[in-house]
């Protein structure tokens, strides 16, 4: 759905539409926490919560594919299909039986695997900017999920806490869309690696408030909003970094690599945290969040710009050659 998002919706509404998909994904949490609370046996709560799913899919079945998954495979008469189906949908009256659909990507291209891998070699940016987001996307997962599976260690409350993040996803999204519509992608996920660390490095003395709460439950529930920020941008940069010819695979490697953060984040959380000093692991967090927002900084901007077709249009686009 993120990777159809990124072909199906214009550059200007790209950012609200991510964030707005974000903001109904976190009320989520709210039939989540009714489910757990109501509903103790995990088989019947797996399927509770698969019964929601398949409710809230069957959307799918009326979104066209994508135009540039056809074109990527020279099939120009399917494309104008999806187009046709696009335009019903809008509302809209096109004649494309008279109208020609410019292909930017080479005919004789192959779209397989191999050729797909083969290009990451000839394009080095390509290639360069792929490997940074294989970087960050494990090490927003680890946050993600840290957060997402620890907030019975981290709050006093499992129930409540979990209902105050899926508030505070909320209060993410809306941050996030507002800061990429003000600042762009590159700056905004700067600032946010940066206020994820922050938090982190704040929540590291022992400071007890009352009733459960202490500086720690208080600062990880503001890393969290910057947490999930840094989730639905870095999936929007990604959409717009990654050419056409390439997207499908560059999303499968980073969504790929990001298993490793998404498994080993609750087990920082809920492990070594407590078998280590809360500084060390803090810390840690800290120094890695820094890390990625210099990796962020090597990225390029990508706002108002339009969606590259080929690696030649991301090595182009790189250096700045790219009309």
């Amino acid at each position: 759905m993120y990777l159809l998002t990124a072909e199906l919706v214009p550059s200007k509404h790209r950012n609200i539409l991510n964030g707005w998909g974000g903001c109904l994904a976190s009320f989520g949490y709210v039939p989540l926490v009714g489910i757990g609370y109501f509903i103790i046996r995990w088989n019947y709560m797996f399927l509770a919560t698969s019964i929601v799913m398949v409710l809230t899919s069957l959307h799918i079945f009326i979104c066209p594919e994508s135009p540039r998954y056809f074109l990527i495979k020279n099939d120009v008469e399917a494309a104008k299909k999806s187009f046709k189906a696009l335009a019903k949908l809008n509302n809209m009256d096109l004649d494309l039986e008279n109208i020609q659909i410019i292909n930017g990507i080479p005919k004789e291209r192959n779209h397989y695997v191999r050729q797909q891998l083969i290009e990451f070699i000839r394009y080095p940016s390509l290639l360069f900017e792929t490997l940074i987001l294989m970087v960050l996307w494990p090490s927003v997962a680890m946050f993600s999920y840290g957060f997402g599976f620890g907030w019975g260690d981290i709050l006093p409350d499992g129930y409540s806490g979990y209902i105050m993040a899926g508030v505070g996803e909320i209060i993410s999204y809306c941050m996030c869309v507002s800061l990429i519509g003000w600042q762009g992608r590159r700056r905004a996920m700067m600032f946010m690696f940066l206020g994820a660390a922050l938090t982190y490095l704040i929540a590291i003395p022992n400071v007890e408030f009352g009733s459960g709460w202490t500086l720690e439950s208080v600062s990880c529930l503001i890393g969290d909003i910057f947490a999930n920020g840094l989730f639905t941008g870095i999936i929007l940069w990604t959409g717009e970094l990654a050419p056409t010819t390439h997207r499908g695979i560059v999303f499968s490697f980073c969504s790929g690599i990001s298993r490793v953060g998404s498994f080993t984040g609750p087990f920082l959380f809920n492990n070594l945290a407590f078998i280590t000093s809360k500084a060390v692991f803090l810390g840690s967090l800290a120094f890695m969040s820094v890390f990625c927002m210099m990796g962020s900084f090597l990225l390029v901007e990508t706002a108002k710009k339009q969606i590259p077709v080929t690696g030649q249009d991301v090595e182009e686009r790189r250096n700045g050659t790219q009309i």
